[in-house]
């Protein structure tokens, strides 16, 4: 019976240790049991783990269809920088707003999305809360809350932020030209449309290459109406729209000025300057023909004279001195340009994919961190060492690739803080751009109802510019005269155009 006692108190005391002690999960051992306040300051260590890095989905342009993919260096070095998993998706720039509509509709969107502009559609989903509203949340972020307010004030909608602005340079549009296509037939860059209607003719049929051949044409356009809306501009018409004697909104297409630009484009479509297939041509085919040299005018933005020189040094071995840039020349009432915006649309925040005001913030964090120094020249140039090399002077000269590594990429960039990129090593014709830039800013026009809204536009503004896009198409191509353009006006007014300009006067009065 002692044995027997005996036996029994010691297994107590085997129990009575073994409830003192716990396995340690990282040795597979024993340890003490910890105390409160230890567990306490264990427990958000084990959160974070658990966790993981936060996620961000993004939805971007491409314009080649063969963007960046997402174990390139600089997806990866902007993963570390932000401490975000980032996760791109891409829709190709020729169909990104009908295939945007489509995934609105269908509730299918990721976090952070690039909308390339306040369309119809976008300011119907925005209304109706597919899109979180920023406006008092993106001032408490450091970076976020030096956007410029003008602009900010041009991207709202009914007096809200839905997004953060993609940046452009007010001053950006230009024509880039074949420089060397110029100096062969011994002109000088024209000053007037007059002037630039002469260099034209002459790049079609006075054999600017010089082979012998009649090969060549003047300008290519695409079914973006860009191009034609900058000669618009230049002739004395509206910016988009524009203010009667009356203080009331009017559209530019129904201007003199706007016929008068009509003329000119229709001068240059019956005399072969541009390519009679614009109406259908896509704009990821826009270019071509100035790469190879079929072409030697573009109107767009004044940097992609740079990008047709650099492929003319790569691909072609020529000369750095092969095309060059200007600015938009003086038309009837003087010099004119049509600036951008100020922005190239904003990076929003859908409910589809950032569901919890939580998940909001959390991209508003990530944006914030992409407009530090570090994030902007990562998204812009890529990784140093891989992408770019800096000289000794501190000047960035980007690596030369057959295929563009980053396309894409710069796409959600939003660049609200101005300064912060590193300065290239510019060539000539990159200098110039930048001259050209700050040369069109006194001569901007601005448009008086960027910043406005209108029901009516968001409901048929889609269909009413369509009807007039087709017109205007349709006069340079001779199908219709005048008075048939001015008969479709006419039409437009009726079938809504006339409630869109008078709730834009009206909200035009309201804010000025």
């Amino acid at each position: 019976m002692k044995k027997l006692s005996a036996l029994c108190i010691i297994l107590v005391l085997v129990l009575a240790l073994a409830a003192c002690t716990v396995p340690d999960s990282g040795t597979g051992g024993t340890s003490t049991q910890p105390t409160k306040a230890a567990q306490k300051d264990k427990e958000p260590a084990k959160d974070k783990v658990a966790e993981g890095p936060k996620k961000i989905s993004i939805l971007a342009i491409t314009f080649s269809g063969t963007p960046i993919e997402e174990n390139e260096p600089a997806v990866l070095a902007l993963e570390e920088l932000t401490g975000y998993d980032v996760s791109l998706q891409f829709l190709l720039n020729s169909s990104y707003e009908d295939q945007l509509n489509t995934r609105m509709a269908a509730g299918n969107l990721p976090a952070l999305v690039a909308i390339t502009g306040k369309t119809p559609s976008v300011i119907s989903y925005c209304r109706a809360g597919a899109f979180w509203d920023i406006t008092d949340h993106y001032k408490n972020y450091p970076n976020l809350k030096q956007a410029n307010e003008i602009v900010m004030n041009n991207i709202s909608i009914d007096g809200r932020i839905y997004g953060i602005y993609r940046a452009r340079d007010l001053g950006r549009n230009g024509i880039s030209y074949r420089k060397d296509w110029l100096e062969n037939l011994g002109l000088e860059e024209p000053k007037t449309m007059d002037d630039l209607y002469n260099v034209m003719y002459a790049f079609t049929h006075n054999d600017p290459d010089q082979n012998g051949q009649d090969d060549t044409y003047a300008m290519t356009w695409c079914k973006w109406f860009g191009p034609l809306d900058q000669i618009a501009v230049a002739f004395g018409a509206p910016n988009k729209w524009g203010l009667n004697d009356n203080g009331e909104i009017i559209p530019y297409f129904d201007t003199e000025e706007y016929m008068e630009s009509m003329r000119y484009m229709k001068k240059l479509y019956d005399e072969g300057l541009i390519n009679r297939d614009y109406a259908a041509m896509e704009t990821s085919d826009w270019t071509k023909d100035f790469q190879n040299s079929k072409s030697g005018v573009h109107i767009d933005v004044s940097d992609q004279a740079w990008r047709y020189q650099k492929k003319f040094i790569e691909e072609l071995n020529m000369g750095d001195d092969i095309v060059w840039v200007m600015g938009m020349p003086e038309g009837p009432k003087g010099r004119r340009v049509q600036p951008t915006s100020g922005h190239a649309g904003f990076v929003a925040i859908s409910k589809d994919g950032a569901p919890k005001e939580q998940d909001m913030l959390d991209a508003l964090n990530f944006l914030d961190i992409c407009n530090t120094k570090e994030g902007q020249n990562l998204l812009n140039y890529g990784v140093e060492g891989v992408h770019y090399d800096l000289n000794e002077k501190g000047e960035l000269k980007r690596r030369t690739f057959g295929q563009d590594p980053l396309e894409g990429f710069n796409q959600f960039m939003t660049n609200v803080v101005s300064g912060q990129l590193l300065r290239e090593q510019m060539s000539p014709v990159q200098i110039r751009r930048e001259e050209v830039l700050i040369e069109n800013i006194p001569f901007c026009i601005a448009n008086p109802a960027e910043p406005l809204t209108s029901n009516t536009y968001a409901e048929k503004g889609a269909t009413l510019d369509e009807k007039i896009s087709d017109a205007r198409n349709q006069f340079i191509a001779g199908q219709i005269d005048e008075a048939g353009f001015k008969a479709v006006v006419a039409d437009w007014y009726a079938q809504g155009g006339k409630a869109i300009c008078d709730e834009y006067t009206a909200a035009y009065k309201a804010a000025n």
